[in-house]
């Protein structure tokens, strides 16, 4: 028996669900795969392959797709990811534009909507957000609880102890304690808060011209500015998740303070010049 988070699960069950996962990610990754190249690239015997296939299988996350002919010997059964088997809706909360789109399991999306955004007022961006997503959701004919996870993306930082959006003078009122955690109520289902240019970054990685590019920056001049900051193909956010609030940088020899960080809290105070230039107040 072994422990996770306070409790007990049997190994062989562990072991079990460790080997399904690693499964599906390779399915997720290749596309389509066959018993025998699963078997190759994650060095599960086949028999261990094929039972997390079957278990894969009755909880409807992947399905068989075909055959796959002319090489040596039989044919191959192949396995596909079930894109229905989950549903990922994005919403970008900006100052002067809404975006949310909802997409399937691999990742292709079935709807978006975009509108100009109410978020000069803390509860018309919020009634905003749900509406749009309960009209996006049920054109595709979803029902609420079809959703599996919910990501928003805002500028600024969440401050997960306070439940505030910190650095985000562009949207009033998000900067209250307890202001992000009213999103749980979107779609409700289990949601995730990142800062905006930080999933653009990711998005670049994944998609665009830094893909396959170990370190990059992203930078975005819009509303206002910011930078995603990749360093070996992962995200970097940095000691306080702040390391691409790039207008809060000192220029020259003076310290611009904004008055958005002059209206954060005391957890959050806007770094000297100087300490700034030693940490980038990352």
């Amino acid at each position: 028996m072994v422990s996770i988070g306070g409790g007990a699960a049997n190994t062989t069950s562990l072991l079990r669900l460790i080997n399904q996962r690693a499964v599906f990610t390779e399915i997720f990754r290749l596309g389509k795969a066959s018993r025998p190249e699963l078997a190759q690239v994650t060095g599960l015997s086949k028999p261990t392959i094929s039972m997390a296939l079957a278990d894969l299988e009755r909880a409807r996350l992947v399905r068989p797709v075909g055959l796959r002919t002319g090489g040596a010997g039989r044919a191959a059964l192949l396995y596909e990811i079930r894109p229905e088997a989950g549903w990922v809706l994005a919403a970008d909360l900006g100052r002067t534009t809404v975006r949310i789109a909802l997409a399937d399991l691999v990742g292709d999306v079935a709807a978006r909507r975009q509108e100009p955004s109410r978020a000069h007022s803390y509860e018309s961006a919020l009634e905003q957000l749900a509406r749009m997503a309960a009209e996006l959701v049920a054109e595709v004919g979803l029902e609420p609880g079809d959703v599996t996870v919910t990501v928003f993306g805002s500028p600024g930082i969440h401050d997960k102890e306070s439940g505030a959006l910190r650095l985000a003078p562009n949207l009033p009122g998000w900067e209250r304690p307890g202001a992000v955690d009213a999103l749980a109520g979107v779609t409700g289902s289990p949601y995730t808060v990142e800062n905006d240019v930080d999933l653009a970054a990711v998005g670049e990685g994944a998609y665009g011209l830094g893909k396959g590019v170990s370190h990059f920056v992203l930078v975005s001049i819009g509303t206002g500015v910011g930078m995603g900051v990749v360093i070996d193909g992962g995200l970097y956010r940095g000691a306080r998740g702040a390391a691409g609030e790039i207008s809060y940088l000192p220029v020259g020899e003076t310290s611009p303070a904004s008055t958005a960080g002059a209206a954060c809290s005391s957890r959050w105070p806007p770094p000297t010049a100087s300490s700034r230039r030693r940490h980038v107040w990352a």
